[in-house]
């Protein structure tokens, strides 16, 4: 007579559905932070391209121009036209004793401001961390008053300047396609 053996095999389907409880869940994340990680590069590359440009001199109030920025942007995937993402470009100086003298109150003598704001991409996704200057002339992004106008401060800006000297900043802010969120990146030139 055979006796029945205290031990049993396991047989192969539960030993798969037991790896299959760990390893969906890892796969997954592994997938979330990849394309999280591409979301960031993207922004990264963006800003970087579209700071390069505007410290080299491009001249964003010409709509060809922010053509080249758009299709800079459409080369990494991200469609600004359609509202994916904005890319925020500022020109900053610091103010001058000698910028004051032209000036009867110039509140903004030793603080870093933004002369000159572009807007590309859908603005209404985010402000700048930087500054949200009052007065802006569109056709020429010029920051109108940006000696007396506090607004124009610009916040977080550790960057020493010296008289003359400018930096070029692009923000850039990707929506991101998994949640309510996004991606946002700065670049300083």
């Amino acid at each position: 007579m055979h006796r029945a053996s205290k031990h049993f095999r396991v047989g192969p389907i539960p030993l798969y559905a037991l790896g299959a409880i760990f390893l969906v869940p890892l796969s997954i994340g592994v997938l979330l932070v990849n394309a999280n990680a591409n979301a960031n590069d993207r922004a990264n590359q963006l800003s970087r391209d579209t700071a390069s440009m505007y410290a080299q001199g491009m001249d964003f109030s010409r709509i060809d121009n922010r053509n080249i920025a758009l299709n800079a942007a459409e080369g990494l995937g991200v469609n600004l036209r359609t509202g994916a993402g904005v890319v925020i470009l500022s020109k900053i100086r610091m103010v001058q004793a000698s910028d004051c003298e032209v000036m009867a109150t110039c509140v903004n003598q030793g603080y870093p401001v933004v002369t000159q704001r572009y807007v590309i991409g859908n603005a209404d996704l985010r402000t700048s961390s930087l500054a949200t200057p009052n007065i802006i002339d569109l056709s020429t992004g010029n920051v109108q008053n940006w000696l007396s106008d506090p607004s124009a401060r610009a916040k977080d800006f550790h960057q020493k300047l010296k008289a003359g000297e400018f930096s070029y900043v692009a923000e850039c802010y990707l929506k991101s396609p998994d949640s309510h969120g996004g991606i946002y990146s700065r670049t300083i030139f």
